[in-house]
């Protein structure tokens, strides 16, 4: 049986854990030769996404 691996990514509004949020959880489960299932949850973080930030991750305000 090959090895499962599941990587985890989080996206948020900025590098400060004081003062920014989380806006996006996304995890993907795989072996070493192919993906098995992905999944993903976008978070309202309760305050602006800078329009930086924005344009990077692709997420909007509205989408939240």
């Amino acid at each position: 049986m090959p090895q499962i691996y599941v990587a985890i990514d989080l996206e948020t509004t900025g590098l400060s854990p004081e003062h920014d949020a989380i806006i996006e959880i996304g995890a993907v489960r795989f072996t070493q030769d192919r993906v098995l299932e992905t999944w993903s949850s976008l978070v309202n973080p309760r305050r602006p996404i800078p329009f930086k930030i924005q344009h990077l991750t692709g997420i909007s305000q509205a989408d939240v």
